[in-house]
């Protein structure tokens, strides 16, 4: 089960100093929208100013920009119903996961258009058990621009394979959320001083 999460906002001092001085390029970059499905964006409070709310309203906008650049754009979404044999130890961590279809769909205002591909998500990392790396290369691309949820769980997981496997990470604060400002911050800090580089959606847009 995903417990509640409360509201929190994003300020300033979450956002760490950056190790790396990486320059975002969109024509090198595909974008990743990480499990933005109703059953994970449901656990939220929605208050106007929140974390998720930014999350939301901010991928929409990197969605919008780099569909209009045909930028690639790569969503992950974990299946419902799925068997014990597929979700195994998640199981002992989550419980039973996602019910039904509905639980399963991405957020009505960031939906995939067509071309665009969903990943089936079966553990934290985007990369496990996908053909995400292989995608990527063969498009050329070597950075992956990440926004979603969970900061500190899927994202911060997807960011460390990334990096592990050559590609530049550019881990989007405020087009993420997370269980807490706590979390969310562990998350940034992690990236930023490990295996990534911590941007804004606004650096990105620019």
């Amino acid at each position: 089960m995903i417990p509640p999460i409360a509201p929190y906002r994003i300020t300033n001092d979450m956002l760490p100093t950056n190790t790396t001085t990486w320059v975002p390029d969109r024509d090198k970059a595909a974008l990743l929208v990480h499990d933005m499905q109703d059953y994970f964006v449901g656990a939220f409070e929605r208050a106007p100013g929140s974390a998720i709310d930014l999350a939301v309203s901010n991928t929409a906008q990197l969605l919008k920009r780099a569909r209009a650049e045909n930028q690639p754009v790569f969503y992950t979404a974990q299946p419902p119903a799925q068997s014990p044999e597929d979700r195994a130890l998640l199981t002992d961590f989550w419980g039973t996961g996602l019910a039904d279809a509905d639980q399963a769909a991405i957020l009505a205002e960031l939906a995939p258009q067509p071309g665009e591909v969903v990943l089936t998500k079966w553990r934290y990392c985007a990369f496990y058990r996908t053909d995400l790396e292989e995608r990527l290369r063969c498009l050329g691309k070597t950075q992956l621009w990440i926004t979603g949820v969970y900061s500190h769980i899927g994202c911060q997981t997807t960011a460390l394979n990334a990096f592990m496997k050559g590609f530049q990470v550019f881990f989007v604060a405020d087009a993420q959320a997370d269980f807490s400002a706590d979390y969310h911050r562990s998350a940034l800090a992690y990236v930023a001083s490990r295996c990534g580089q911590v941007a804004t959606t606004l650096e990105l847009v620019r």
